[in-house]
């Protein structure tokens, strides 16, 4: 059984975006997708429930596809390894859609791939799951040098606030304004100190 993996980092992205793509993927080589397993989740989580749920619904033969090896892990390498045994102890075959070494698994069973291919597809995805990492950590270093460099110019002002917590920090002007303190005003509205005074700054509310 054909079992799909999708993942989008967060909420505001679309995790389906890719169910196409598999599909066609599969269809071509005459095969279906049995399931789809799909959440919104970081991939340097170590805790996906989908993803677990995919694992402990596997047998022994049975394919686990994916887009990119970065929809599968953003993982440390070592974190990587342990997950990969989750993954082989079940018997499962990882697929990626963008890497042709995984493909062979469709169209062979696994005691007719040689062990050079077994040992040369397992490098293949160690390689991407490597890359997936240090896109990662590159990323997450232009970030923190972005923001030092908006802090130094004194053009950093964090995240933005959030319409509800907006709405609660208004709240908490309407409470001040009529002669509460500040801090019981805010605790009323399980509203940080911090939080207000920032979105009295904010010249956008």
């Amino acid at each position: 059984m054909i079992r799909a993996y999708l993942r989008a980092s967060t909420n505001d992205q679309d995790s389906s975006r890719a169910k196409n793509e598999l599909r066609e993927f599969v269809k071509v080589r005459n095969l279906q997708i049995a399931s789809f397993y799909q959440e919104n989740i970081s991939g340097t989580a170590i805790e996906r429930p989908k993803l677990d749920q995919l694992i402990e619904d596997s047998e022994d033969g049975d394919v686990l596809l994916i887009e990119k090896m970065d929809r599968l892990t953003r993982l440390p390498f070592q974190t990587w390894e342990t997950l990969k045994s989750r993954i082989k102890a079940k018997g499962l075959s990882i697929v990626v859609v963008d890497q042709s070494m995984t493909h062979q698994t469709l169209v062979d069973s696994d005691e007719s791939v040689s062990a050079i291919q077994q040992a040369l597809t397992n490098f293949m995805l160690d390689l991407g799951a490597a890359m997936a990492r240090d896109d990662y950590e590159t990323r997450q270093k232009r970030a923190q040098q972005g923001i030092a460099k908006a802090k130094k110019e004194g053009r950093y002002k964090g995240r933005p606030i959030n319409v509800e917590t907006a709405q609660k920090c208004r709240a908490v002007k309407l409470l001040v304004a009529d002669g509460e303190t500040i801090s019981a005003a805010c605790k009323s509205q399980d509203v940080g100190r911090a939080t207000y005074y920032k979105y009295l700054q904010d010249k956008s509310y």
